[in-house]
């Protein structure tokens, strides 16, 4: 692997911009615009406390320091941004391009749900995607989330080119790898537009990264941009492939694959409210009550432990796993899509594997210290779940049909 110099922003940087508190949420709860058990996290944190404290300063306990009066020079790159920022904005006034659109890429900037309440998050840094198509329910778009951090491109990462522009900094890598739907009353703004051909592009390689193929004598270089050739000729500029554990892009893609949850949620709770039909609730409690009778599975019903993805008025019962596993379906829709986490509940470590249609689609290793697993399946194709620990001990659940 080739790493030239440190990449830009540092991860740090960016997941405190992310996750951590910063001006802007301590401004937010100031303002009482944030829901109340984050603000009351807020409130406990270091950065609260060194923001309220009052400053003790004497003025005779301060030295008199010369005045300078040397010019201060804006940096040639912190110019560059603000003139293409002011252009994009400028162009997208004059284009009057509207939303819904294919090809328009959008800012969001404030959590919206379909009725109030339902996500006790915040936003604190706007987040940016490109439209695609129509999705199956009612103002829902499928698309990808769009970065600005172009040092941390992987071949399935799409940068923009001059030939896209004008366009802002801070959504100018379409992550192809990191699809999203979009709940339109989301959108804050349109920040650029791509033409039809440029669009086609894009499309072609999220076609070719769901085959997975990268030449194998292809270098990695984090940080580096290259011009190739994606399917049917079309021309992109993208990252190098990804290397092994030392290569900052993993870190850097796990960050942002958790920060579009905050896009993906609203859209989830829009399409349920679109295709819900009153029989939803038993027919997920049919399915769970189902697993439970499989013989010697070692599966029994438990109170749902409440977690920041689940709506309590969906489901009310989770399956534990012989003390193992805790399986909590946060939602199943009744064409068969939904969504799933899994919490380990020993010290014993359990592999978590998804398939879609026989194809493995995710697999984890989870232990009671680590993260759960987050599984999420469409209804197109059939999805099982499969839980194993160590001493060989296996169960399956059909998770549609």
């Amino acid at each position: 692997m080739k790493l030239d110099r440190p990449l830009d922003p540092s991860l740090e940087d960016l997941e405190h911009r992310l996750f951590g508190v910063t001006d802007v949420l301590i401004d937010a709860v100031e303002r009482n615009q944030v829901p109340e058990a984050i603000a009351k996290s807020v409130r406990k944190s270091k950065e609260w406390a060194a923001r309220s404290a009052p400053a003790l300063l004497v003025d005779n306990q301060q030295p008199d320091l010369p005045i300078d009066v040397t010019e201060i020079r804006m940096p040639d790159f912190l110019a560059d941004m603000i003139r293409r920022e002011v252009e994009a904005r400028e162009a997208m006034r004059v284009a009057g391009a509207q939303v819904p659109a294919s090809g328009v890429i959008v800012e969001m900037t404030q959590i919206r749900t379909p009725r109030e309440g339902q996500l006790d998050w915040f936003m604190q840094t706007p987040l940016y995607a490109l439209l695609d198509v129509e999705a199956e329910g009612k103002e829902i778009w499928h698309g990808w989330l769009v970065s600005g951090e172009p040092d941390y491109a992987s071949w399935w990462d799409f940068v923009l080119q001059e030939e896209d522009g004008p366009f802002t900094p801070q959504a100018s890598v379409v992550q192809v790898w990191n699809p999203v739907r979009i709940y339109q009353p989301m959108i804050t703004r349109v920040v650029s537009c791509l033409s039809p051909y440029r669009l086609q592009a894009v499309r072609a390689l999220a076609a070719e990264f769901v085959g997975g193929d990268i030449p194998s004598d292809v270098r990695v270089w984090p940080g580096r941009v290259a011009a190739r050739d994606t399917l049917g000729g079309l021309r992109v500029a993208t990252g190098s492939p990804l290397g092994d554990g030392h290569d900052p892009r993993h870190r850097y893609q796990h960050l942002l694959f958790h920060a579009a949850e905050a896009v993906r949620a609203p859209a989830r709770l829009a399409l349920a409210e679109s295709v819900r039909a009153p029989s939803a609730r038993s027919a997920i409690l049919d399915r769970l009550r189902a697993w439970v009778q499989i013989p010697n599975a070692g599966l029994a019903l438990a109170p749902r432990v409440a977690g920041a993805m689940s709506t309590q008025e969906d489901i009310e019962t989770d399956i534990l796993w012989d003390g193992l596993a805790r399986v909590c379906i946060l939602e199943l829709l009744p064409d068969g899509a939904g969504r799933a986490e899994i919490h380990a509940t020993s010290e014993v470590p359990v592999i978590v594997e998804l398939r879609v249609a026989g194809h493995l689609e995710h697999r984890a290793t989870i232990d009671k210290a680590g993260e759960a697993s987050l599984l999420e399946w469409d209804s197109d194709e059939t999805a099982a779940l499969t839980l194993e620990a160590p001493d060989g001990r296996r169960i399956e659940l059909q998770l549609n049909d």
